[in-house]
């Protein structure tokens, strides 16, 4: 619709318009005519009802005289009665038109008096509901037809034919019927055609359609020109001017015009807006100077900043790199002497027993602090090794019962230093699992070293290794009665060389690296990490580790 020019639209607005209120019209006037019809129709059926009850009535009051010289001389009656006489002046008043009449009764004494349907509903109405007429339009003959009805009531005059004894035999041979005064004797049957109402209601029509036709083209003539005057020759020349607008001209204005006001205020902020435009205009091109200026300058900038950056960045690269290279050294260097002091100290122990307290004191001093030691160093170097992505994921088959033993041989001394109660046990039916053995045992040994660390003189730690079918994973937990950790820390925890108390002053030592570590290598083997703990009341970290890849090969194998 937003291509259609606007006149068009205002012409086919016109047309439903001017329709919608032809076929009303002529709704209207359809409706109209056909209850003036019917009141015509009845009119007529009345008048014409009422003539013919006068004849019969006269025929009824003059029934004796007709009597009088209607009898032969051997006493039969040949004269006329009521009846006879009222139908032939019925055929009389409708000989000269189209009409046709007709007095019927549900027990007629002529066959030709049996009413229709019509009639049939018109006597019922005038017996059983004292209707004073009855009338409708049929179709009769394959032709619709006004019928009216109207009833014939029993006087005085009637009963010496129709009245009491019933069933004795009246002048005319028939036998009387037994009715009273006021009794329905029949009724008025006239058709009327409506051949010429249908033709005046055709001509009506026609007439309509004509009168409204002309009055749409002289409506579509008169809206044309003036949408072509008022509204689309100014719009044509606003166009004509936005045209000139978009090929730089700004120098255009619009004329005053005596098309509308509305037009004319269009017009005026037209101007307005190319006087606007040009004032802008003007000073674009200074402004454009200006900002291409100082935007070389800024790119100047910025590519003297990413130069800079660049110089940063090649010197972070370079230190981050001799810092692992340092760590990786470092560490390598301080494992081989922290081994050489661990093995002496067990062949020590082995060879000779202490002296003294003193001397076992210091036996077992040196080799917790060494195995402590340790730890911090394997932690710094994996992540080292982790950073300089040069970790190796080595997947076999392991049986978690030998990490526990190799877990328990390493913790049990620091356990024993701290007097903190260690304890390590699997659950029979433990299935193997698919993984790095180091990684899984380094796992163990941070876990388990930090919660013998946080965990107090007399408390306990114990290392349990289960199986649970429903998720068809191994869990690695690891329970303390220690410091615990609280709830806003937990998360925390997990981050690399973050400790729940990161405090300058904290009372346990440690790099802050072995949760973190933690995390990353249970996640390697598609496991995860969680915990449950709260302040003063201890901590379980749980290792979730799947079985499913074992499985898997494990049955292929066997194919």
């Amino acid at each position: 619709m937003g291509n259609v020019k606007l006149k068009t639209k205002f012409v086919v607005l016109i047309v439903v318009l001017v329709a919608v209120s032809l076929f009303a019209n002529l709704a209207w006037t359809s409706a109209n005519k056909r209850t003036q019809m019917e009141n015509e129709m009845r009119e007529k059926g009345q008048v014409l009802a009422q003539q013919m009850d006068a004849v019969w009535e006269f025929m009824a009051s003059n029934q004796s005289r007709l009597e009088q010289i209607s009898y032969t001389e051997e006493g039969v009656y040949q004269g006329l009665h009521c009846a006879i006489v009222g139908r032939s002046i019925g055929q009389l008043f409708t000989s000269q038109s189209t009409y046709s009449t007709k007095f019927v009764n549900f027990e007629p004494r002529n066959a030709v008096d049996m009413p229709d349907s019509f009639e049939a509903d018109a006597l019922t109405a005038f017996i059983e509901r004292g209707a004073i007429e009855y009338y409708a339009i049929v179709e009769q003959g394959g032709e619709e037809v006004f019928r009216y009805a109207a009833p014939m009531r029993i006087e005085q005059n009637c009963l010496d034919c129709h009245g009491n004894p019933k069933g004795e035999i009246d002048v005319t041979g028939f036998p009387k019927e037994g009715w009273e005064i006021g009794d329905v004797g029949g009724a008025i049957s006239i058709t009327m055609p409506l051949d010429i109402y249908r033709e005046n209601e055709r001509s009506a029509v026609v007439q309509d359609v004509i009168f409204f036709g002309g009055m749409l083209v002289v409506s579509l003539a008169i809206v044309y020109f003036a949408l072509a005057y008022l509204v689309t020759r100014p719009l044509a020349k606003v166009q004509a001017a936005v045209e000139q607008v978009q090929t730089g001209n700004l120098d255009v204005k619009l004329a005053y015009t005596e098309s509308s006001r509305e037009i004319n205020a269009l017009a005026e902020a037209f101007n307005r807006m190319a006087a606007e435009l040009s004032a802008m205009y003007e000073n674009l091109e200074a402004q454009v100077q200006d900002r291409t200026a100082q935007l070389a300058q800024v790119n100047e900038t910025l590519e003297q900043q990413r130069a800079q950056l660049e110089e940063v960045n090649e010197v972070l690269r370079n230190e981050n790199r001799y810092k692992g290279e340092f760590l990786a050294m470092m560490s390598h260097e301080l494992r081989t002497p922290l081994t050489s002091i661990l093995a002496f100290t067990e062949m020590l122990n082995r060879e000779s027993s202490p002296k003294s307290e003193k001397e076992a004191q210091t036996r077992r001093e040196i080799e917790a602090n060494s195995r402590a030691l340790l730890f911090m160093i394997n932690d710094i170097l994996e992540m080292s090794r982790l950073d300089a992505g040069r970790t190796e994921f080595n997947v076999e088959t392991v049986d978690l019962g030998d990490i526990l033993g190799l877990v328990q041989a390493v913790v049990q001394p620091l356990a024993n230093r701290n007097e903190v109660d260690f304890a390590c046990d699997i659950d029979p039916g433990v299935p193997l699992v698919q993984g790095d053995f180091e990684k899984i045992r380094h796992v163990l040994e941070n876990l388990c070293g930090n919660a013998v660390k946080f965990t107090p003189a007399g408390g306990s730690v114990r290392l349990h290794i289960s199986y649970h079918p429903e998720c068809d994973e191994v869990w690695l937990r690891v329970a303390d009665t220690g410091i615990g950790i609280a709830k806003k820390d937990q998360q925390r925890v997990f981050e690399r060389f973050v400790q729940a108390d990161s405090s300058l002053s904290r009372r346990y030592n440690g790099t802050g690296l072995g949760l973190s570590l933690a995390k990353e290598y249970a996640e390697m083997h598609g496991g995860s990490i969680s915990l449950e703990s709260a302040l003063g009341e201890g901590s379980v970290f749980t290792v979730r580790v799947p079985v499913v890849e074992c499985r898997l090969d494990a049955g292929e194998e066997n194919e």
